[in-house]
């Protein structure tokens, strides 16, 4: 674990507390560079009506108006408190993110949340054993994990 990674997963966590709060999904988003944060946000699929609305595409989309160019993200990082979806994940890529830190893995949303559409379990394998993966780094678990079950109490 990097020296700030611990307090960015909480900017994110945090987030995805607001995201929670908010009536949206319980993810949360930070792009950081250099110690700046340059885009962050909660899922806001609902309230979009945007099934592109995903944390990490808030977060990176937010980032990217704030730097005024298309890579204004290479080298960033990603912190976000579930392990990206596939759509997030390249879009990661898209941008320049060197590196991505998550609290709870795909297994771990899928296991609470899956009826309620975390299904990324399900198509992710394929890109796990790609050797040019981002890397995968996660740390916070214990954190993370009672929002997400917060939510799935709620939706129960």
């Amino acid at each position: 674990m990097e020296k700030d990674d611990a307090y960015y997963m909480r900017l994110a966590v945090d987030w995805s507390r607001r995201g929670l709060e908010s009536g949206n999904g319980p993810v949360g988003a930070v792009v950081v560079r250099d110690g700046t944060v340059l885009g962050e946000g909660h899922n806001r699929t609902s309230v979009d009506l945007d099934i592109t609305a995903h944390a990490e595409m808030v977060a990176i989309r937010a980032g990217v108006r704030a730097s005024g160019h298309l890579e204004g993200l290479l080298g960033a990082t990603l912190y976000t408190n579930c392990q990206p979806c596939p759509m997030c994940y390249s879009a990661c890529r898209w941008a320049g993110i060197q590196r991505i830190v998550y609290a709870l893995s795909i297994e771990d949303t899928y296991r609470l949340a899956g009826p309620f559409g975390f299904r990324d379990v399900e198509h992710f394998s394929d890109l796990r054993n790609n050797a040019n993966c981002i890397p995968l780094v996660q740390i916070l678990r214990e954190e993370a994990l009672p929002i997400l079950e917060e939510f799935v109490r709620l939706k129960s």
